[in-house]
């Protein structure tokens, strides 16, 4: 399509002024006090409801925003989650609640034993405080709320008031009085969010009584008019489905943390609306561009939110579907500039060319967006997930880079991450590891002395691996059980596929897919320690390994020959060299083939990520130095890809390194983030040369690839003026935030990352 070069309007300006100044800091308490006022009114009713009518009051009673020059009604305030954020195992919990998908403690003990061989020795208290040392030790990171992604398309297409009639035909069949209680708790959830919206309606005529500027007068016509009819029905073009999803996202606020509620694919549900009002003679693209920026300025008002919306993509038959909206929301995030929303595209070989212009442009921004996902090896990963073909190729991201099916899948993508390094320092350290306890020690100790062999130690370090990986896992699953019945999430669940159909809450396994996330962090750091090893320990007799480990319990102090051999001499991930390369393969082999085997309560799969987020930075500062050269408390390695600065070949290299392990197996994705100079992307040259790459690691398997374009004198300034530099953005891992709002830990990690001038 031709696409228009589009200039923020004049109608954009008081909004971009002002939105910021909405903020108040006094909303933040008033939806625990509403929900627990809402709790002590029923406190005799089953929790779904109390949650149900918890959002109900809030939704009556909260402040809403919609000033004179706004173009779309509503404001994301912030909150706090204390009567609704799962902190804690329920202790209390009746086992006879669980919904039917789970599975029996019998049938977990068997898969134990007969897949991992592993004895079911630990009694689940000893599993607990297993978990409590490993988060307080940084050997994981949990992580229960947000990550999710709504089915606002069908909210959009049946309006709430068809989401009612959906909850009245159900409760009209024969159910269980347990799920009549949670089809109305979905119900009731729908209700209010229909009164909600007409309050927007009442503001919007309110305003107008003393509005005279003329511009102002027919937005605020417009806003009062759609409410009216959104607030119960479908949307009936462009606009009004706009207004719907931002509403409809407001008022998740008000059941979930946002972080992360992601869109789906917005490109694709819109552009019915835009196409339609476009054929009519109702909307341009300018317009319609205009409403999108508006709506961008509503997402960028939270902080760190992962506010995820994918783009593009291929249809079953390979038609790229690229469409007005793709264009709109490319060039909106490069005209406003702020963090949120997050953009992925999913790239295909047959993309179109104007696109991957559009796509370019924003790159040069320096903002990390697009992240570029390759569709046709994504689509294959929800193939194995379990996903239809149907599903799978509407597949979206979720929080970083985590694919799911809009509206069918709850998959609780980010509950349990785990660090391989800290694994690696448990084996060296035991039980004196770097801020860990007594609870936290290898699973099978041994003497350093016993290994005299290579093949004896790693075999032994990857049988700790998985152990621990497993435990927390269980401890995850026993978690996942009471969920529907202490944390359950009412309005969500009216969004999904199944759920008002099957009277069951969508944490109990009430929509079609029903999954979990095992994450990873420290992988190079890991291997990088493997070989350092294999080559200082084994190969040349530098130092035994229980001098090793000595030099890093003391963190390399008085060891500075050592740590220089360690640093310059051992091989290390990311260059293309097989020593290393093929050990993240065998490892990622093995680790997938365990979680593949394990089965959630909730009837799902578990889905491995080989992303970070940050808190490659966080673990980091929890973990001891190790064999490659890391000193203690600084950050690992982030994602997949190699320690920082430990890659000097050039980025084909670490493409090399990293399509060496079978990246199918990442069903909950990977990252892989390279930095460049702002300067490499000056030349025509350089840019097809970068599409080539990009071209040459899908084609080789490879699933998602992002991009830093900023230069390490940047970065280094606005960490020491960081008032100079509040409006800077980069990537971090799998999302982009504001530079100085980063903690320092993250901030040198990204400083030190290997910088690109040319491929």
């Amino acid at each position: 399509m031709a696409v228009k070069e589009m200039k923020l309007d004049d109608r954009l300006k008081p909004i971009m002024e002002h939105h910021i100044e909405l903020f108040d800091r006094a909303e933040i308490p008033v939806r625990d006090q509403l929900y627990e006022e809402a709790f002590a009114w029923h406190k005799e009713e089953p929790t779904a409801l109390r949650f149900a009518y918890g959002l109900k009051n809030f939704l009556e009673k909260k402040k809403i925003s919609l000033q004179e020059y706004d173009i779309l009604a509503g404001f994301a305030y912030r909150y706090s989650y204390n009567t609704t954020m799962p902190i804690d195992f329920p202790r209390d919990y009746d086992p006879r609640l669980r919904p039917a998908r789970m599975i029996s403690q019998k049938m977990e003990a068997s898969m134990c034993q007969e897949y991992y061989g592993f004895p079911d020795d630990c009694t689940e208290m000893e599993d607990f405080h297993f978990f409590e040392s490993a988060i307080r030790g940084g050997g994981i990171k949990h992580w229960e709320s947000g990550h999710i992604l709504p089915g606002y398309h069908n909210i959009l297409h049946k309006g709430f008031g068809g989401l009612i009639a959906e909850c009245d035909i159900a409760l009209s069949k024969e159910h269980s009085d347990q799920e009549r209680m949670f089809i109305t708790s979905m119900k009731i959830c729908a209700e209010a969010s229909a009164s909600y919206i007409l309050r927007f309606h009442e503001l919007a005529l309110k305003l107008l009584k003393d509005c005279n500027n003329p511009i102002h007068r027919a937005q605020l016509h417009r806003i009062a008019s759609a409410c009216a009819n959104i607030a119960y029905q479908p949307a009936s073009n462009y606009f009004e489905a706009v207004q719907l999803l931002w509403l409809s996202h407001e008022i998740m606020y008000g059941e979930s943390i946002p972080t992360s509620t992601s869109l789906g694919r917005v490109d694709q549900y819109l552009d019915e609306y835009y196409c339609r009002d476009e054929e009519a003679g109702l909307i341009d693209y300018e317009e319609g561009s205009i409403i999108l920026q508006a709506l961008w300025i509503k997402f960028s008002t939270t902080i760190h939110a992962y506010q995820n919306i994918t783009l593009g993509g291929c249809d079953a038959n390979g038609n790229y579907q690229a469409t007005p909206v793709t264009y709109m929301a490319l060039q909106a995030t490069r005209l406003l500039r702020n963090d949120q929303p997050l953009l992925c595209l999913r790239y295909a070989d047959n993309i179109p060319q104007d696109l991957w212009e559009e796509s370019v442009a924003l790159l040069k921004c320096g903002l990390g967006f697009p992240a570029f996902f390759s569709d046709a090896n994504t689509v294959a990963t929800r193939i194995r997930a379990g996903h239809t073909p149907e599903d799978a190729h509407n597949f979206a991201l979720i929080g970083c880079v985590e694919p799911g099916a809009p509206g069918a899948e709850y998959s609780k993508t980010e509950v349990l991450r785990v660090n391989w390094a800290k694994v690696m320092e448990l084996c060296l350290a035991g039980k004196n590891a770097y801020g860990s306890d007594e609870k936290l020690a290898p699973y099978r100790p041994h003497a350093l002395s016993e290994f005299t062999d290579f093949d004896s130690f790693y075999n032994w370090y990857k049988e700790e691996l998985l152990h621990f990986t497993y435990r927390a896992m269980r401890v995850i699953n026993l978690m996942d059980k009471p969920w529907p019945f202490y944390y359950p999430t009412p309005w969500l669940s009216l969004t999904m596929d199944g759920c008002i159909a099957n009277g069951m809450d969508v944490t109990g396994g009430g929509t079609r897919y029903n999954n979990s996330g095992i994450n990873t962090a420290g992988m190079a750091n890991a291997v990088d320690s493997l070989a350092a090893i294999r080559k200082a320990v084994f190969e040349d007799h530098r130092v035994t390994l229980q001098e090793l480990a000595d030099a890093c319990a003391c963190n390399f102090e008085g060891q500075d020959d050592l740590l220089h051999y360690l640093k310059t001499e051992c091989p290390k991930f990311g260059n293309d060299d097989d020593r290393t390369d093929a050990l993240m393969a065998d490892l990622t082999a093995a680790y997938a083939k365990m979680t593949d085997r394990v089965r959630n309560p909730r009837g799902g799969k578990w889905q491995l990520g080989l992303y970070t987020v940050e808190d490659h930075a966080k673990l980091g500062t929890l973990t001891g130095a190790l064999p490659e050269g890391r000193l203690a408390g600084v950050s690992l390695a982030n994602a997949m890809c190699p320690v920082q600065g430990a890659d000097h070949v050039g980025p084909t290299a670490v493409i090399n390194s990293i399509l060496k392990t079978d990246q199918s197996v990442a069903t909950n994705n990977m990252v892989l983030d390279l930095k460049f100079n702002p300067a490499f992307m000056e030349k025509p040259a350089h840019i097809e040369a970068l599409r080539s790459m990009i071209h040459s690691y899908f084609r080789r398997g490879g699933l998602e690839i992002q991009f830093n374009v900023i230069d390490r004198a940047t970065l280094v300034d606005a960490q020491n003026h960081p008032e100079k530099h509040r409006n800077l953005v980069v990537r971090v891992s799998g999302f982009s935030a504001y530079f100085i709002t980063l903690m320092k830990t993250t901030q040198d990690e990204i400083i030190n990352r290997t910088e690109y001038a040319a491929i």
